[in-house]
């Protein structure tokens, strides 16, 4: 008990060390943390990874039977089932590996940091977004709940749009971070929609289901729900709310994972720096989307794995094609990443799930790495990033070079022939593919010839990246110099940038013999929980089948030489001058040239949404601008001028009646106060003349009333 507190108390260390880091950064003043804001939240991510690992070595010597749970009431729920929504901490397997990948790739980036940001006039305000964005990460790895999950969900998209635009006084950077945090605020919204489903479902009973034992928690609460709703309830036959509300949580992971159709954000971030890149498109952000899918996976029914499978064919089909033909070297990695992103989701819709998230992991290593690696070309090349400017670069750059190279062929899957021998790629990639195949059997009744895509897709885009990863490495540091002067000044990265990369390409190559069987003993049986706990829609047979199914694609397509048949094409294409007259003859064919036309406009996907998204928007806006200047606007103007009109009538008979009556009656008054006034002279012959005036007055009046009454 008392190793899990421990490793609970680190593992909340480690997630909130970047966040004091980051606020000292930004808060202290330039003379006191400008030049060591790099250092100093570099030592404090440092210090967050240790503790990582540490409870990482702490969890493998006495893995808990179940999940380790702390969870604190936040928000009261009057009425429902569950009193409060919590916030919290959950520790199981998944979370140890993600925690211990996630602080590693971010001290890595941090210290890269430190050399490529040397200069920069916010210098110090990098490291504090950099450090803001790790902890953001990490929330999301540690939450309980779905909303708590959410949370630091929305904090990953504020801080990525900051990292994004982070040098804002030029164009691109401002519209690729506006089109990120627009892009995920649409599938944001769809997250929403699956959490009011529940929410409205379940109530706050919204703990995230556990994976490192029994699947609890929310998953309990949903079959407690689903045996009151209907008593004859089967598992196997689950209601279309609950599709709707894991489909709607996975549009959520469609705009943080760039999936299709939401991934057009992820190629335009490479405007931000370079180490925005590197942990943009490596173990944070993009990984978030993954994450969330495999931590809601117990929930997701028959239906939602089909849509997730979908997506995840089409996005590694179409990133692979357009990685083709791209000619910045940034851009290529990045449409990379959106094809292995593409691999997980696949994988975990088709029930691959402990080789999706082993891609995952394996992916934020060699994936960081090129970024790196590329940053570092892009730095001695004085931020020129076409490659078609490179070639010989192998020779200035022989670090980066060997570096970049034992990560191509990770990306690659490249394996010994006719052995199960491989780099990291190699078992994450085939494991995937072992459970489309699976998949694609499963569905074969219902989709026929169909079901075979999900196998055929992914075995093809596997050599399509050995392809477009040889062409970047051969364009870039083999052949000949394309542009003299820019080779001529080219140079090796200083320490501070060389050593990140040489230690993530060491653990792309590790993490096949080493984390390997440690990932399979620790998170493997997650899925064997779910499905003996009485998820029965999770999709089995991929642990039982690994024997016989994993490197089916290699095994059946030449005997693992196509990897090696593939590298040597891009070889001789990308790095002979013969070759690269050849690639630019055969583009010029006219149908050919059509298809790369296609490709490289990126399936006119951007022309799409800027004809019928915002083109639509600004025409609805002009429409609603015009409706409120003559519509809106001339009822207001008609009602003033209306108003007006009353207003002046109102005036002139306020004047002229009300003040004339008014007037008149104190003129009246004061006439009228005028004549007595003149009775009052104050002269005693007056007063007495006037006192035997009436007296005469009195008696002649009763004389003639005398007479009269005779």
């Amino acid at each position: 008990m008392g190793s899990h507190n421990t490793i609970i108390n680190l593992l909340s260390f480690a997630l909130v060390a970047p966040l004091v880091s980051s606020l000292l950064a930004i808060l202290l003043t330039r003379r006191v943390m400008f030049k060591a804001a790099g250092v100093f939240t570099t030592l404090v991510m440092l210090a967050a990874c240790i503790a990582s690992w540490y409870a990482g070595f702490l969890w493998m010597g006495d893995k808990p039977a179940a999940p380790l749970v702390c969870n604190i009431p936040w928000i009261p729920l009057h009425g429902m089932a569950a009193g409060y929504l919590y916030l919290g901490v959950m520790v199981d397997g998944l979370t140890i590996a993600m925690m211990c990948m996630v602080t590693l790739i971010s001290t890595l980036v941090h210290l890269y940091s430190i050399g490529y940001m040397n200069g920069d006039k916010r210098y110090n305000r990098f490291f504090a977004y950099l450090s803001l964005f790790s902890f953001s990460m990490l929330g999301i790895v540690l939450a309980n709940s779905i909303m708590m999950l959410f949370v630091f969900w929305e904090l990953v998209g504020l801080t990525s749009y900051l990292l994004i635009g982070f040098w804002f006084e030029k164009r691109g950077p401002q519209l690729a971070c506006k089109k990120a945090f627009v892009m995920n605020r649409i599938g944001d919204m769809g997250f929403l929609v699956g959490f009011g489903i529940l929410f409205y479902q379940l109530g706050g009973r919204l703990l995230l289901p556990a994976t490192g034992g029994q699947p609890a928690n929310m998953f309990a609460s949903l079959l407690d729900v689903l045996m009151k709703q209907d008593p004859n309830f089967s598992i196997s036959n689950p209601p279309l709310w609950l599709t709707a509300a894991g489909i709607g949580l996975f549009f959520g992971a469609i705009g943080k994972s760039a999936q299709f159709p939401l991934h057009t954000w992820l190629p335009d971030a490479m405007e931000g720096p370079t180490p925005v890149s590197s942990i943009v498109h490596s173990a944070t952000m993009v990984a978030a989307g993954v994450y969330l899918t495999a931590r809601i996976y117990p929930i997701l029914t028959p239906g939602a794995h089909l849509f997730i499978a979908t997506i995840g064919l089409i996005t590694l089909v179409i990133a692979a094609c357009m990685a083709l033909v791209m000619h910045d070297i940034k851009r290529v990695l990045a449409y990379s990443t959106l094809s292995q992103l593409g691999y997980m989701i696949l994988g975990l819709g088709a029930g691959a799930w402990s080789f999706a998230l082993f891609h995952l992991i394996t992916h934020a290593f060699f994936k960081c790495c090129l970024f790196q690696c590329s940053g570092s070309v892009i730095h001695a090349a004085h931020h020129q990033q076409d490659m078609r400017y490179y070639g010989g670069l192998g020779r200035k750059m022989p670090i980066t070079f060997a570096c970049f190279a034992i990560c191509t062929l990770a990306i690659a899957g490249a394996s010994i022939p006719y052995t199960d021998i491989g780099i990291s790629g190699f078992y994450s990639k085939d494991g995937i593919i072992a459970g489309t195949v699976n998949y694609g059997n499963a569905l074969g009744g219902l989709f026929g010839p169909i079901s075979k895509l999900y196998f055929w897709g992914p075995t093809a885009v596997a050599y399509l990246t050995v392809f477009y990863m040889t062409r970047s490495l051969a364009l870039t540091f083999l052949g000949k110099p394309r542009d003299q002067h820019l080779y001529d000044n080219a140079h090796e990265a200083p320490w501070q940038m060389w050593l990140p990369q040489v230690v993530l390409a060491v653990m792309a190559i590790a993490a096949a013999p080493i984390l390997m069987p440690m990932w399979l003993s620790n998170i493997n049986h997650t899925h064997d929980a779910m499905v003996n706990s009485g998820v029965t829609w999770v999709q089995p047979g991929v642990a039982e089948e690994l024997g016989q199914g994993m490197h089916y694609a290699h095994a059946k397509l030449l005997h693992g030489l196509s990897w090696i048949i593939m590298i040597a094409a891009g070889l001789v294409l990308f790095a002979t001058e013969g070759g690269k007259k050849a690639v630019a003859a055969f583009v010029k064919l006219p149908g050919v040239g059509l298809i790369h036309n296609w490709f490289y406009n990126k399936f006119y996907f951007d022309a799409l949404y800027d004809v019928f998204a915002v083109g639509l928007g600004k025409t609805i806006a002009l429409i609603c601008a015009a409706l409120d200047k003559h519509v809106i606007d001339g009822v207001v103007n008609l009602t003033g001028f209306v108003t007006k009109i009353a207003a002046s009538l109102t005036g002139r008979f306020d004047n002229r009646v009300v003040d004339g009556a008014v007037n008149g009656a104190a003129t009246a008054a004061r006439s009228g106060g005028d004549m007595l006034r003149s009775t009052q002279p104050g002269r005693i012959r007056v007063y007495v003349l006037g006192a035997f005036a009436s007296a005469c007055f009195v008696v002649l009046a009763v004389l003639v009333v005398v007479i009269v009454s005779r």
